[in-house]
């Protein structure tokens, strides 16, 4: 009777060490999926930023600046003067 009561006591033991391990299994995947979630929207967050570094960045942008704010221009060819190594 008592290796009975023993075998059923590990059974019961055996089964709730299953209920925990796939309560905790089933925690970790959410939180897999939320950590995944974050992932890709610092993927889009750093897609969009480098297509705003991108046009901040553009050769005509950066020109008209110069031209309107510093007041730069373009030198004549005869104001450019070449030096040869």
């Amino acid at each position: 009777m008592k290796f009975m009561m023993f075998l059923l006591l590990m059974i019961l033991a055996s089964a709730m060490a299953v209920v925990h391990a796939k309560y905790r299994s089933r925690m970790l995947f959410a939180e897999v999926q939320r950590i995944e979630q974050e992932l890709e929207g610092y993927e889009v967050e750093w897609g969009l930023l480098q297509l705003e570094q991108n046009t901040w960045a553009e050769h005509s942008r950066i020109e008209g600046l110069a031209r309107s704010k510093l007041g730069m221009a373009l030198p004549s060819r005869n104001a450019i003067t070449y030096v040869k190594p």
